[in-house]
């Protein structure tokens, strides 16, 4: 009889999946006990503690570092209404799609995420289907988020470089070269320093804090100019072109930015100790500590800036942000640096997330050569290949910013609109399939609550498929063309040739299989510690029975 793994949960900070005792018998995990039900089994270590988990999620999602990246569209599209309001209703709506997300992850923790939970949420029928195109959405989502990371970084660079020397005009091959070394560097600690991963994103969720909170004590207390509450809060500036309702919309759908990503942990499932409870708790921890933040660091932005129109007209709006309320060349980029280191730490997690999802997607044999993308280094335990991949794709994405910066950027809110789409796929498919039918009991989960955030989630990330196809300004020219929808087009056709072309046939996602594991049933309430092995042993088997009777 298989021994039990009794290692108290809010203790440990890694837990080897698989261990072997004195005789050679294997010794299953908890957790490694459910990733075999799901089809799966544990290759890399679990070294990311809760706190580990929750560092890295923060870290990508960041959000008053996303709103410094973001912020001048809705100051274009409304003034300082537009901007704190915009946050305020995207705050809301991600953290209620988020909720959604994590129910779900908590029932099925595993590092595919989104196209693993489209798998186990759907018929027989359709769930290769529904979880490849979930896959390919989530996959290049995940890349187009670290492409944005890492050129932002780049372009603070540069920008610091002109605010010293006003002669000084970067160009866009030089930005794209300072993009193309950082990427480097990032893919390069994430393949051959996995082991530091957990302590580096340590590191950067209290630097990021202690930026937020000097940044915001010293504008507020170095500006002399304040700006009237009615500029902040009441008074639009509509720049746009279009109407202040549509308007009003489209920046929301920016702001949304700020919130990017909040399934970034559920893609270190397969890291992290009894992830059914703790992946949940990170994802809405996230949205906290990331609304706790960015309301308050858009306050002190709008608050001490003098000229709003001169920010907006800035090649880097939040160093202009900076000077405008320290009136010093040194503090102002000072703190822009600041956000620049931040940023490269959220390349650094940006990747490992991306080539951990493409790791995982390819060992369901999701990519074309799946087995050389699933492979994990031995020695490192980590996805080399698949991050590698993931890196080269970023490099070469970067490659549109030499030609034009208006389909860069473009293409880059594909990556909010693809994000979002997968985190309601699975949604949708539990809401009309029946959440009492198909949710296994769970340590997170929504109740009654359930279905609404489940059709809000669907609803508002269908509304705005559409409007991230709208171009932001008007009149739309060629050089100000929203290629959003172009890009949507461009995905739809290479996943139904990838799909038509074979994957149809060899695309089977997990292989449910509760054989060889049922000794472990009736000791599998016991193991989990939450009361709910024995459903959650009882909707797994039925499934792997599906699958068989399918085959």
């Amino acid at each position: 009889m298989e021994k039990v793994d009794n290692t108290p949960r809010d203790t440990v900070d890694s837990v080897d999946p698989v261990q072997t005792n004195e005789g050679g018998d294997e010794t299953l995990s908890a957790d490694e006990i459910l990733l075999r039900a799901q089809g799966h089994k544990g290759e890399l270590p679990r070294q990311f503690s809760s706190f580990a988990a929750l560092s890295l999620a923060f870290v990508i999602t960041n959000s008053w570092i996303g709103l410094c990246a973001t912020f001048v569209t809705p100051l274009i599209l409304g003034g300082g209404p537009m901007v704190f309001f915009g946050v305020l209703v995207a705050a809301v709506a991600c953290t209620i799609i988020t909720a959604g997300l994590a129910e779900l992850a908590s029932a099925y923790p595993s590092s595919g995420g989104q196209y693993h939970f489209a798998f186990m949420v759907s018929s027989v029928k359709a769930r290769a289907a529904a979880a490849f195109v979930t896959g390919w959405l989530s996959t290049l989502a995940w890349c187009l988020t670290s492409t944005s990371a890492s050129i932002f970084d780049a372009q603070m660079i540069l920008a610091l470089a002109s605010f010293y020397n006003a002669d000084f005009a970067p160009t866009q091959w030089q930005t794209y070269l300072i993009f193309l070394l950082i990427t480097i560097l990032a893919a390069l600690v994430v393949c051959y320093a996995p082991r530091l991963l957990p302590a580096l994103e340590k590191f950067f969720f209290w630097c990021s804090l202690s930026g937020f909170l000097v940044a915001f004590i010293t504008m507020l207390a170095a500006s002399r100019h304040k700006e009237s509450a009615h500029v902040v809060f009441v008074e639009y500036n509509n720049q746009s072109g279009w109407s202040d309702g549509m308007s009003f919309v489209i920046a929301v759908g920016t702001c949304m930015y700020t919130f990017l990503a909040t399934d970034a942990t559920t893609h270190i499932a397969e890291e992290v100790p009894d992830p059914g409870r703790h992946i949940p708790r990170v994802m809405i921890l996230t949205m906290v500590i990331g609304f706790g933040t960015v309301m308050p660091f858009i306050l002190a932005i709008l608050f001490s800036s003098n000229d709003l129109d001169a920010i907006s007209a800035s090649a880097l709006p939040i160093l202009e942000v900076y000077y405008q309320a320290t009136g010093s060349k040194g503090a102002a980029a000072f703190f822009t640096f600041w956000i620049l280191l931040n940023y490269f730490g959220a390349t650094i997690s940006c990747l490992a997330t991306s080539g951990r999802l493409t790791w995982a997607f390819a060992r369901d044999n999701g990519l074309p050569y799946s087995h050389f993308f699933a492979r994990v280094h031995r020695t490192l335990e980590t996805p080399i290949n698949a991050t590698f991949a993931c890196a080269t794709f970023v490099v070469l994405y970067g490659l549109i910013y030499i030609g034009s910066t208006t389909a860069f950027n473009s293409i880059i809110n594909m990556s909010i609109l693809a994000l979002n789409v997968s985190y309601v796929v699975p949604q949708g498919i539990l809401l009309y399939r029946g959440r009492n039918k198909v949710l296994p009991s769970r340590s997170f989960k929504l109740g009654p609550l359930g279905p609404f955030v489940n059709a809000f989630s669907c609803v508002w990330c269908t509304f705005y498929t559409i409007i991230f196809c709208f171009p932001t300004f008007l009149p739309a020219e060629v050089g100000s063309m929203n290629y959003v929808s172009v890009v949507v087009v461009g995905i739809i056709v290479i996943i139904a040739v990838l799909w038509y072309g074979g994957k149809r046939k060899t695309f089977v996602g997990p292989n449910l299989n509760f054989e060889g594991l049922e000794i472990t049933q009736e000791h599998l309430q016991e193991i989990q510690g939450h009361g709910h092995g024995h459903r959650h042993s009882e909707v797994l088997t039925d499934a792997a029975s599906s699958s068989q009777k399918a085959a």
